[in-house]
Protein backbone atom coordinates (compact mmCIF):
# COMPACT_ATOMS: atom_id res chain seq x y z
CA UNK A 1 0.00 0.00 0.00
CA UNK A 2 3.15 2.22 0.23
CA UNK A 3 3.12 5.19 2.44
CA UNK A 4 -0.08 6.64 3.19
CA UNK A 5 -0.72 10.97 3.24
CA UNK A 6 -4.30 9.82 4.79
CA UNK A 7 -4.99 8.16 7.46
CA UNK A 8 -6.45 5.94 8.09
CA UNK A 9 -6.66 5.13 4.28
CA UNK A 10 -9.50 5.68 1.93
CA UNK A 11 -10.98 2.78 0.66
CA UNK A 12 -10.40 3.04 -2.56
CA UNK A 13 -6.43 3.09 -1.72
CA UNK A 14 -7.31 -0.17 -0.20
CA UNK A 15 -9.21 -1.32 -3.09
CA UNK A 16 -6.11 -0.84 -4.75
CA UNK A 17 -4.01 -2.37 -2.85
CA UNK A 18 -5.98 -5.71 -3.09
CA UNK A 19 -4.17 -7.92 -5.62
CA UNK A 20 -7.55 -10.03 -6.31
CA UNK A 21 -11.24 -9.58 -6.83
CA UNK A 22 -12.22 -11.75 -4.28
CA UNK A 23 -10.04 -9.71 -1.86
CA UNK A 24 -11.65 -6.08 -2.81
CA UNK A 25 -14.80 -7.76 -2.14
CA UNK A 26 -14.13 -8.31 1.31
CA UNK A 27 -12.06 -4.88 1.73
CA UNK A 28 -15.68 -3.21 0.88
CA UNK A 29 -17.54 -5.39 2.79
CA UNK A 30 -15.82 -4.46 5.74
CA UNK A 31 -14.03 -1.03 5.24
CA UNK A 32 -17.50 0.49 3.26
CA UNK A 33 -19.57 3.02 5.11
CA UNK A 34 -22.86 1.69 6.73
CA UNK A 35 -26.21 2.82 5.09
CA UNK A 36 -27.23 3.93 8.42
CA UNK A 37 -25.94 6.37 10.82
CA UNK A 38 -28.60 5.58 13.36
CA UNK A 39 -31.77 4.30 14.31
CA UNK A 40 -33.83 3.77 17.49
CA UNK A 41 -32.08 1.26 19.65
CA UNK A 42 -29.21 0.48 17.19
CA UNK A 43 -25.65 1.25 17.13
CA UNK A 44 -24.96 1.15 13.60
CA UNK A 45 -21.42 2.41 13.30
CA UNK A 46 -19.34 -0.91 15.09
CA UNK A 47 -16.87 1.34 16.29
CA UNK A 48 -14.79 -0.85 18.11
CA UNK A 49 -14.48 -3.84 14.61
CA UNK A 50 -15.38 -0.69 12.37
CA UNK A 51 -12.75 1.47 13.17
CA UNK A 52 -9.97 -0.85 12.81
CA UNK A 53 -10.63 -1.94 9.83
CA UNK A 54 -9.20 -0.13 7.09
CA UNK A 55 -6.27 0.69 9.52
CA UNK A 56 -5.75 -2.92 9.83
CA UNK A 57 -5.94 -4.06 6.44
CA UNK A 58 -2.68 -4.10 4.68
CA UNK A 59 -1.51 -6.27 7.53
CA UNK A 60 -4.83 -8.58 7.23
CA UNK A 61 -3.69 -8.91 3.37
CA UNK A 62 -0.35 -10.37 3.94
CA UNK A 63 -1.75 -12.49 6.86
CA UNK A 64 -4.60 -13.97 4.57
CA UNK A 65 -2.26 -14.82 1.73
CA UNK A 66 -0.07 -16.50 3.50
CA UNK A 67 -1.72 -18.49 5.12
CA UNK A 68 -3.08 -19.68 1.40
CA UNK A 69 -6.77 -17.84 1.17
CA UNK A 70 -8.83 -19.41 -1.30
CA UNK A 71 -10.69 -17.02 -2.71
CA UNK A 72 -12.38 -19.44 -4.78
CA UNK A 73 -14.49 -20.29 -2.03
CA UNK A 74 -16.58 -17.04 -2.82
CA UNK A 75 -17.36 -18.57 -5.69
CA UNK A 76 -17.90 -22.10 -4.78
CA UNK A 77 -21.77 -23.41 -3.90
CA UNK A 78 -25.35 -22.24 -4.12
CA UNK A 79 -25.49 -20.15 -1.17
CA UNK A 80 -22.49 -17.64 -1.69
CA UNK A 81 -25.15 -16.64 -4.32
CA UNK A 82 -27.04 -15.14 -2.31
CA UNK A 83 -25.60 -12.14 -1.64
CA UNK A 84 -26.79 -12.10 2.39
CA UNK A 85 -24.74 -15.19 2.61
CA UNK A 86 -21.79 -13.49 0.57
CA UNK A 87 -21.47 -10.91 2.81
CA UNK A 88 -21.62 -12.89 5.74
CA UNK A 89 -18.67 -15.12 4.50
CA UNK A 90 -16.56 -11.84 3.25
CA UNK A 91 -17.39 -10.60 6.68
CA UNK A 92 -16.48 -13.84 8.87
CA UNK A 93 -13.46 -14.23 6.55
CA UNK A 94 -11.93 -10.82 8.16
CA UNK A 95 -12.37 -12.02 11.32
CA UNK A 96 -10.83 -15.59 10.92
CA UNK A 97 -7.77 -14.44 9.49
CA UNK A 98 -7.56 -11.03 11.82
CA UNK A 99 -4.55 -11.27 14.12
CA UNK A 100 -6.24 -9.87 16.72
CA UNK A 101 -9.74 -11.04 16.64
CA UNK A 102 -10.93 -14.07 17.65
CA UNK A 103 -14.51 -15.71 16.17
CA UNK A 104 -16.61 -16.99 18.94
CA UNK A 105 -19.72 -17.88 17.20
CA UNK A 106 -20.77 -17.62 14.08
CA UNK A 107 -24.62 -18.05 12.90
CA UNK A 108 -25.23 -19.33 16.76
CA UNK A 109 -28.86 -20.09 17.60
CA UNK A 110 -30.05 -19.75 20.73
CA UNK A 111 -31.83 -22.39 22.28
CA UNK A 112 -33.70 -22.22 25.54
CA UNK A 113 -34.85 -25.88 26.68
CA UNK A 114 -37.35 -26.63 24.08
CA UNK A 115 -37.65 -22.69 23.02
CA UNK A 116 -35.49 -21.04 20.16
CA UNK A 117 -34.84 -17.67 21.41
CA UNK A 118 -32.99 -16.46 17.92
CA UNK A 119 -29.62 -16.66 16.28
CA UNK A 120 -26.52 -14.13 16.49
CA UNK A 121 -24.87 -14.01 13.27
CA UNK A 122 -21.36 -13.59 14.98
CA UNK A 123 -20.38 -12.92 18.67
CA UNK A 124 -16.38 -11.72 17.99
CA UNK A 125 -13.63 -11.33 20.82
CA UNK A 126 -10.97 -8.57 20.68
CA UNK A 127 -8.63 -7.68 23.82
CA UNK A 128 -11.10 -9.33 26.20
CA UNK A 129 -14.25 -7.45 24.69
CA UNK A 130 -16.90 -9.27 22.92
CA UNK A 131 -18.62 -7.64 20.32
CA UNK A 132 -22.22 -9.17 19.36
CA UNK A 133 -22.70 -8.38 15.64
CA UNK A 134 -25.51 -8.60 13.05
CA UNK A 135 -24.46 -8.55 9.72
CA UNK A 136 -26.88 -7.18 6.30
CA UNK A 137 -26.23 -5.92 2.95
CA UNK A 138 -29.11 -3.85 1.80
CA UNK A 139 -29.83 -2.33 -1.75
CA UNK A 140 -33.23 -0.03 -1.30
CA UNK A 141 -34.87 2.07 -4.06
CA UNK A 142 -36.93 5.15 -3.31
CA UNK A 143 -40.30 4.59 -4.26
CA UNK A 144 -41.45 8.73 -3.96
CA UNK A 145 -38.89 10.85 -3.01
CA UNK A 146 -39.45 10.81 0.66
CA UNK A 147 -37.02 10.60 3.56
CA UNK A 148 -39.22 8.04 5.69
CA UNK A 149 -38.22 4.69 6.03
CA UNK A 150 -41.47 3.26 5.10
CA UNK A 151 -40.41 4.26 1.14
CA UNK A 152 -37.24 2.77 0.55
CA UNK A 153 -38.14 -0.73 -0.37
CA UNK A 154 -35.57 -3.62 -1.71
CA UNK A 155 -36.05 -5.27 -5.08
CA UNK A 156 -37.99 -7.55 -4.08
CA UNK A 157 -41.09 -5.33 -2.18
CA UNK A 158 -41.77 -7.10 0.76
CA UNK A 159 -38.59 -5.89 2.01
CA UNK A 160 -38.74 -2.64 3.08
CA UNK A 161 -36.06 -0.44 5.25
CA UNK A 162 -38.31 0.66 8.15
CA UNK A 163 -39.00 -3.44 8.43
CA UNK A 164 -35.71 -4.29 8.86
CA UNK A 165 -34.61 -1.54 11.14
CA UNK A 166 -37.28 -2.78 13.37
CA UNK A 167 -36.34 -6.39 12.69
CA UNK A 168 -32.37 -5.03 13.68
CA UNK A 169 -33.56 -3.67 16.99
CA UNK A 170 -34.88 -7.09 17.82
CA UNK A 171 -31.75 -8.95 16.90
CA UNK A 172 -29.16 -6.70 18.86
CA UNK A 173 -31.25 -7.22 21.64
CA UNK A 174 -31.08 -10.88 21.86
CA UNK A 175 -27.65 -11.06 23.62
CA UNK A 176 -28.90 -8.81 26.19
CA UNK A 177 -32.26 -10.66 27.13
CA UNK A 178 -31.31 -12.19 30.80
CA UNK A 179 -32.12 -15.57 30.06
CA UNK A 180 -29.98 -15.72 26.82
CA UNK A 181 -27.28 -13.47 28.57
CA UNK A 182 -27.19 -16.64 31.11
CA UNK A 183 -26.85 -19.22 28.26
CA UNK A 184 -24.14 -17.17 26.54
CA UNK A 185 -22.26 -17.18 30.16
CA UNK A 186 -22.84 -20.49 30.10
CA UNK A 187 -20.24 -21.10 26.45
CA UNK A 188 -18.05 -18.50 28.21
CA UNK A 189 -19.35 -15.06 26.56
CA UNK A 190 -20.33 -12.58 27.92
CA UNK A 191 -21.53 -9.46 25.43
CA UNK A 192 -20.10 -5.68 26.05
CA UNK A 193 -20.69 -4.17 22.64
CA UNK A 194 -23.74 -4.64 20.35
CA UNK A 195 -24.03 -3.75 16.71
CA UNK A 196 -24.83 -3.70 13.13
CA UNK A 197 -23.54 -3.37 9.95
CA UNK A 198 -25.40 -2.78 7.55
CA UNK A 199 -23.80 -2.20 4.35
CA UNK A 200 -24.82 -1.96 0.78
CA UNK A 201 -26.40 1.27 -1.87
CA UNK A 202 -29.49 3.02 -1.56
CA UNK A 203 -30.97 4.31 -5.10
CA UNK A 204 -32.72 7.48 -6.20
CA UNK A 205 -34.93 7.53 -9.12
CA UNK A 206 -33.13 8.84 -11.93
CA UNK A 207 -35.19 12.11 -12.73
CA UNK A 208 -34.34 13.15 -9.22
CA UNK A 209 -30.64 12.19 -8.76
CA UNK A 210 -29.64 16.20 -9.52
CA UNK A 211 -31.26 16.57 -5.98
CA UNK A 212 -31.54 12.96 -4.06
CA UNK A 213 -33.62 12.48 -0.99
CA UNK A 214 -32.11 10.05 1.48
CA UNK A 215 -33.54 8.13 4.18
CA UNK A 216 -33.63 9.71 7.87
CA UNK A 217 -30.10 9.39 9.08
CA UNK A 218 -28.31 7.98 6.45
CA UNK A 219 -24.92 7.66 6.81
CA UNK A 220 -23.73 10.87 4.96
CA UNK A 221 -21.19 8.77 3.32
CA UNK A 222 -23.59 5.97 2.05
CA UNK A 223 -23.20 4.66 -1.51
CA UNK A 224 -25.72 5.98 -3.63
CA UNK A 225 -27.16 5.09 -7.21
CA UNK A 226 -30.17 5.67 -9.89
CA UNK A 227 -32.96 3.49 -10.75
CA UNK A 228 -35.21 3.11 -12.99
CA UNK A 229 -38.05 1.22 -14.79
CA UNK A 230 -36.99 -1.49 -18.21
CA UNK A 231 -38.64 1.20 -20.49
CA UNK A 232 -37.06 4.25 -19.12
CA UNK A 233 -33.61 2.49 -19.78
CA UNK A 234 -33.15 4.12 -23.52
CA UNK A 235 -33.24 7.51 -22.10
CA UNK A 236 -30.15 6.75 -19.29
CA UNK A 237 -27.89 4.71 -21.98
CA UNK A 238 -25.74 6.99 -23.65
CA UNK A 239 -22.49 5.57 -26.27
CA UNK A 240 -20.69 8.42 -24.61
CA UNK A 241 -20.52 5.89 -21.42
CA UNK A 242 -19.34 2.83 -20.98
CA UNK A 243 -21.79 0.59 -19.52
CA UNK A 244 -22.10 -2.79 -17.89
CA UNK A 245 -24.31 -5.32 -16.49
CA UNK A 246 -23.09 -7.56 -13.23
CA UNK A 247 -24.11 -10.76 -12.29
CA UNK A 248 -26.30 -10.92 -8.94
CA UNK A 249 -23.21 -12.47 -7.01
CA UNK A 250 -20.96 -9.61 -7.84
CA UNK A 251 -22.99 -7.03 -6.57
CA UNK A 252 -20.54 -6.83 -3.80
CA UNK A 253 -17.90 -5.54 -5.98
CA UNK A 254 -16.95 -1.80 -7.26
CA UNK A 255 -14.09 -3.25 -9.40
CA UNK A 256 -14.69 -6.27 -11.75
CA UNK A 257 -12.50 -8.54 -13.66
CA UNK A 258 -13.93 -7.96 -17.66
CA UNK A 259 -15.07 -11.52 -18.23
CA UNK A 260 -17.11 -11.14 -15.14
CA UNK A 261 -19.18 -8.56 -16.47
CA UNK A 262 -21.42 -7.82 -19.48
CA UNK A 263 -20.93 -5.19 -22.13
CA UNK A 264 -23.62 -3.05 -23.07
CA UNK A 265 -22.75 -1.54 -26.25
CA UNK A 266 -26.50 -0.51 -27.47
CA UNK A 267 -29.99 0.06 -25.03
CA UNK A 268 -31.56 -3.24 -26.13
CA UNK A 269 -29.08 -5.41 -25.01
CA UNK A 270 -29.95 -5.27 -21.17
CA UNK A 271 -29.48 -9.02 -20.44
CA UNK A 272 -33.44 -10.77 -20.35
CA UNK A 273 -31.87 -13.48 -18.11
CA UNK A 274 -31.03 -10.98 -14.97
CA UNK A 275 -34.73 -9.28 -15.40
CA UNK A 276 -35.82 -12.10 -14.85
CA UNK A 277 -34.67 -11.78 -10.97
CA UNK A 278 -36.31 -8.14 -11.01
CA UNK A 279 -33.56 -6.58 -10.96
CA UNK A 280 -30.38 -5.91 -13.41
CA UNK A 281 -27.35 -4.01 -11.47
CA UNK A 282 -25.70 -2.17 -14.38
CA UNK A 283 -22.44 0.73 -14.16
CA UNK A 284 -20.52 3.00 -16.04
CA UNK A 285 -16.84 1.73 -16.13
CA UNK A 286 -13.63 2.98 -16.68
CA UNK A 287 -11.38 0.28 -17.79
CA UNK A 288 -7.34 -0.56 -17.48
CA UNK A 289 -6.31 -3.17 -18.96
CA UNK A 290 -9.14 -5.85 -18.27
CA UNK A 291 -10.39 -4.53 -15.30
CA UNK A 292 -13.58 -2.42 -15.26
CA UNK A 293 -13.60 0.22 -12.27
CA UNK A 294 -17.42 1.84 -11.73
CA UNK A 295 -17.96 4.95 -11.81
CA UNK A 296 -21.33 5.19 -11.78
CA UNK A 297 -23.90 2.41 -10.57
CA UNK A 298 -27.63 1.88 -11.20
CA UNK A 299 -30.31 -0.55 -11.16
CA UNK A 300 -32.95 -0.91 -13.73
CA UNK A 301 -35.81 -3.38 -12.43
CA UNK A 302 -38.91 -4.51 -14.21
CA UNK A 303 -41.60 -2.26 -15.28
CA UNK A 304 -44.60 -3.27 -12.68
CA UNK A 305 -41.90 -2.44 -9.73
CA UNK A 306 -42.79 -2.53 -6.88
CA UNK A 307 -45.93 -4.56 -7.85
CA UNK A 308 -44.63 -8.32 -7.26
Amino acid sequence: MGIQRNWPPPLEDVLNACPTRGLQEIAWCVGSPPLMGSSPGVNHSGQTAAAAARLDFETWMHRVLSEGFQEESLEQGPSNRRLGHRFETCVSAWFQHHPEWDIKAANHVVQLGKRTAGEIDLLVERAGEVLHLELAVKFYLSTSGSARWDTWVGVDPVDRLDIKLDKFKTQVALSAQPEVAVHLKQLGWEVDERSVWMKGWFFEHFKRMAAPVLPVNASPDCNVGWWCHAVDWPEIWSSAGDWVAIAPQHWLRVWHNAVDVVDLKSADELPVDLLKNRACMVAMVEREGDVCRETVRGIVVHDRWPLP
